[in-house]
């Protein structure tokens, strides 16, 4: 019965399912693998499961705080890798996006909150976007890999920010840990739940994250980046500039980052302090991953990831294991997910080999047809 309903659903209802359920497999058996690995150390396998109930049961709050820029993060690279480019600047970005709004908010403090607002959100989007551009300009323009210029202009950001958190930011309200001055509360982005980090940043997430949905799914931008991240060959031909897709996909990768920089500073710190993220861009790669680049999936896997990141600050403090061990679930999830990636690779290989043996074998016989009926 049930696979009889299953069969008869559309593809746009079965496609969504699949994703999810595949999702919740590679989540469940990376914390298998992960309990199994803690069980041999000599401690509880349980752990994992508990630290990511308590941070879901005992500290929900605490898992919205960090699925907000783990969705935001994840829908930077998911743009980014459907369009072929290999962004791994989310930190650097995030971190110019957070200097710009905390450089325009606090000096431009003296305006009124109504204009003073969206000019800092568009500041920090601005600056992530930018930031992002400047790496997708040096692949387009001079050949340079985009994977090793934007992961060192993300080594730029953190530097410049930590010139200017010790210079022209600096506060010295805060002792020895570093950080700039309070930016005004008409900045401050209004709480979700009150005594917690839960902002409209959440909020603001997810609709963007059905929003990028229909743009790369349903619109000819998205068609646009999609080809070009899938064969750039064919976008040649087809008559797509290549190289102004690419930057597009970039320059949106890039404002998402900022973004985040932007919500974590209005709806979290409200200040600047130093090195205050801790790895979000990179955390991003795996958010994507598990969703296979859909914007939708990462909703859910950003959740996931979220109550992780939030039960690991349980498990340490609860047992004697260390939050090293979260790495070791991410990093089972991308060794699946590689896997995945690699066999769907040999797959397509070998068709395209069996299509091209099939091909061969027609013109022969063909060839064979022709000159026979030529001698005939």
């Amino acid at each position: 019965m049930i696979k009889e309903i299953y069969s008869k659903l559309p593809a746009k209802i079965l496609d969504p399912i699949k994703s999810i359920l595949r999702q919740v497999l590679l989540i469940l058996l990376s914390i298998a693998i992960t309990s199994i690995l803690i069980w041999i150390m000599g401690y509880s396998p349980l752990a994992v499961f508990d630290g990511l109930s308590n941070g879901i049961t005992k500290d929900f709050p605490g898992t919205l705080r960090w699925t907000t820029p783990l969705i935001l993060s994840g829908l930077a690279i998911a743009v980014a890798f459907k369009t072929g480019a290999w962004n791994l600047g989310v930190d650097g970005q995030l971190y110019m996006g957070a200097l710009a709004a905390t450089a325009v908010s606090l000096g431009l403090s003296t305006l009124p909150g109504v204009l003073l607002f969206p000019i800092t959100v568009l500041a920090g989007i601005i600056a992530g976007m930018l930031w992002a551009l400047l790496a997708g300009i040096l692949r387009t323009q001079y050949g340079a890999n985009d994977l090793v210029s934007s992961l060192l202009l993300t080594y730029v950001a953190y530097h410049f920010s930590d010139y200017l958190i010790h210079g022209p930011l600096k506060s010295g309200a805060y002792g020895p840990a570093e950080s700039s001055n309070i930016i005004p509360e008409t900045v401050w982005l209004p709480k979700i739940i009150e005594g917690s980090s839960v902002t409209i940043g959440l909020i603001v997430a997810i609709v963007l994250a059905v929003v990028l949905y229909f743009l790369i799914f349903r619109t000819t931008l998205g068609y646009e980046l999609k080809v070009v991240g899938s064969n750039l060959w064919f976008s040649r031909y087809g008559g797509i500039k290549v190289k102004a897709v690419y930057l597009k996909g970039m320059a949106i990768s890039g404002a998402i980052s900022g973004l985040i920089g932007v919500i974590e500073i209005l709806g979290v710190h409200h200040r600047f302090p130093i090195r205050f993220s801790s790895g979000l861009g990179f955390d991003g790669i795996v958010v994507s991953l598990l969703a296979s680049n859909n914007p939708l999936g990462v909703i859910i896997s950003g959740l996931f990831f979220g109550a992780l990141r939030n039960g690991s600050y349980n498990i340490e403090r609860l047992t004697e294991i260390p939050r090293a061990m979260v790495i070791i679930v991410q990093a089972i999830i991308v060794l699946m997910v590689g896997m995945q990636v690699i066999i769907k690779f040999k797959k397509q290989k070998k068709d395209k080999q069996s299509s091209n043996d099939d091909q061969s074998k027609e013109t022969e016989e063909l060839n064979t047809f022709n000159t026979n009926g030529s001698e005939g």
